[in-house]
């Protein structure tokens, strides 16, 4: 299996962030036939961290980028706004 640093193609989704977080361990209460022992749970323990890192990375780039559209789409109205001013003034 491909760790998630070399499967991932790097562009962030809300879609890969969604299915991620709806991915997260939860607590059952069931008879579990997992193996158990040390390496086993090392094993789920490093799945589960590079899980969240991932997912922190994915939240990053996202809220990154939603700012970075606000900002630019902000700027695009200035712009705007002062060439119709200057249109007007002509």
């Amino acid at each position: 299996m491909k760790g998630f640093d070399q499967a991932s193609s790097g562009v962030a989704t809300k879609a890969e962030l969604d299915q991620r977080i709806a991915a997260r361990p939860k607590p059952k209460v069931e008879i579990q036939l997992t193996p158990q022992g040390a390496e086993a749970v090392e094993v789920r323990r490093e799945i589960d961290h590079a899980s969240e890192h991932r997912i922190k990375h994915l939240e990053e780039r996202l809220q990154t980028a939603r700012q970075d559209f606000e900002n630019s789409h902000a700027r695009a109205l200035q712009r705007g706004r002062a060439k119709q001013d200057f249109d007007r003034r002509r």
